[in-house]
């Protein structure tokens, strides 16, 4: 897994936070989008998505509990918070998303509005 660590300013004090941009792979068919995120730690009370201004956000913290080190002799492992955002366009019909996570992955599902799905045209013979 290859994971970037960068920075980000998120909160009202103007602070740095560094957190992973969590790899993810985004699929495509006639009627939905399909973002599937590598986010292992984060538990689904841990999550916030939302949509404003065409813009998909994704943030995951990892539990406190997680992070509580205190008895550590040696460490490699650091634990971050995860944050990723994409432009959406406007043929996401955005009340319908829908998310779910199972062993650290999350699939979010972004169904295309009904009228710019492909349509079918029915041929008849006389």
């Amino acid at each position: 897994m290859t994971t970037e660590v960068t920075k980000i300013k998120r909160d009202a004090y103007d602070q740095d936070e560094n957190v992973i941009v969590p790899p993810v792979d985004i699929y495509e068919n006639e009627n939905e989008y399909v973002i599937k995120a590598d986010m292992p730690g984060v538990k689904k009370e841990n999550i916030d998505i939302t949509i404003d201004n065409n813009e998909l956000s994704i943030s995951g913290s990892v539990a406190d509990e997680e992070k509580s080190r205190e008895n550590i002799k040696y460490s490699e492992f650091a634990l971050y918070n995860f944050f990723r955002s994409f432009n959406i366009g406007n043929d996401i019909d955005s009340g319908k998303v829908t998310a779910n996570v199972c062993d650290g992955v999350l699939t979010l599902t972004l169904p295309k509005r009904e009228e710019v799905k492909p349509k079918k045209i029915e041929i008849t013979a006389e």
